[in-house]
């Protein structure tokens, strides 16, 4: 027994591994003083840290839209982001609970809707309606904070391999001619203008032109729609062949709804030979002309004697008169003619902009 009867560390039955087992505290707080000891006269290299981006950048990406990031976005629209392609969309943010409505019922039914996710946060809307032969698109809006991003153009990318899996074989969209970054973008991604110009006279004079060689001759509405139909699709063929099918199916209803007012003429040579179909609109300061001739006519004195033979049709000529051509080759071929008459060349407040799908993107100078 020792002094303090606890008798030997043996007796107790500890033996060498007690020992060990008890001693192995203090060793470990030795080992550690000592490392200490020598740190403190090592010099400390300094490491590069690598630390990762708070938000991940993954890009743009067009998605179907869902209701919660089409609220969000629309929250941050105007009524010109919305209506700059077409105006019956922007007019629903000036209603009551007009946003809400957009999301919910209006643009679900006005075609397919798209959003752009833009690092995870709803950033562009597209909404593309289906027609015969192509793809309208009806809405192309940015947030106001992310534009000039390249956004739109990844939209209307994105627009071009949508449509060709949905076996559509035109894109097109009616652009305002003032909206020249919607103008430029749409040129970048390959779109042309269809008919983007007419002709333009504000002179109160009469036009230096006798009648000698044309005639016009009234048709009643039967007698108008059939000759419409076969001149709007040889205007096609012969003036602007690039788009022929798209012409005659889906802009067929944009060539025609200016033309629901006003009178149809025939024309004709003094035998009775038809050569060309002609519209004219009137108003108190303004009258409008459209011509349908056969390309053989195009700029030749029989074209500009036909302008007569309509516009003796009215009381007084207005101050204002525009001409517009049935395709953008008959108003190439005719420009300078009309030039020499005092007209001008005056680029439409909407221009249609089309585009093939699948076609390598180009700059038009059309």
């Amino acid at each position: 027994m020792t002094e303090d009867g606890g008798g030997s560390v043996a007796a107790r039955g500890f033996g060498q591994a007690g020992r060990e087992r008890c001693l192995a505290p203090l060793d470990r707080t030795r080992r550690r003083s000592e490392r200490a000891a020598s740190w403190a006269n090592t010099p400390i290299v300094p490491r590069v840290i690598h630390s990762a981006p708070t938000m991940p950048t993954i890009g743009a990406q067009v998605i179907p839209a869902r209701l919660t990031d089409l609220r969000r976005l629309l929250g941050q629209l105007s009524a010109a982001d919305l209506g700059a392609l077409d105006e019956s969309l922007g007019g629903w943010l000036a209603r009551p609970l007009g946003r809400e409505a957009l999301a919910a019922a209006v643009l679900p039914t006005a075609g397919s809707t798209y959003i752009c996710m833009f690092n995870l946060e709803p950033a562009g809307l597209m909404v593309i309606e289906r027609g015969q032969l192509a793809g309208r698109v009806r809405a192309l809006a940015v947030a106001p904070d992310l534009r000039r991003r390249g956004l739109a153009r990844t939209m209307l990318e994105a627009a071009d391999r949508l449509a060709g899996q949905a076996g559509l074989r035109w894109l097109w969209m009616s652009v305002p001619s003032a909206n020249l970054p919607a103008t430029a973008c749409a040129l970048a991604c390959g779109y042309r203008r269809y008919r983007p110009q007419f002709m333009r006279r504000q002179r109160p004079q009469a036009l230096p032109l006798r009648a000698e060689d044309a005639r016009a001759l009234a048709l009643d509405p039967a007698e108008a729609a059939d000759a419409l139909a076969h001149w709007l699709a040889l205007a096609a063929q012969q003036g602007d062949p690039w788009c022929k099918p798209l012409a005659q199916a889906d802009l067929r209803s944009w060539n025609v709804a200016p033309l629901r007012e006003g009178r149809f003429y025939r024309l004709a040579d003094p035998a009775g030979q038809a050569f060309g179909l002609a519209h004219l609109r009137e108003g108190p300061a303004q009258a409008i002309v459209t011509l349908w001739l056969d390309q053989a006519i195009w700029g030749a004195p029989r074209e500009l004697q036909a302008l007569k033979a309509v516009l003796d049709a009215l009381a007084a000529l207005p101050a204002t008169l525009d001409v517009e051509f049935g395709s953008g080759g008959h108003l190439r071929a005719a420009a300078e003619a009309y030039k020499a008459l005092g007209f001008r060349p005056v680029l439409r407040e909407r221009v249609v902009m089309v585009r093939r799908v699948g076609e390598r993107s180009r700059r038009s100078t059309t």
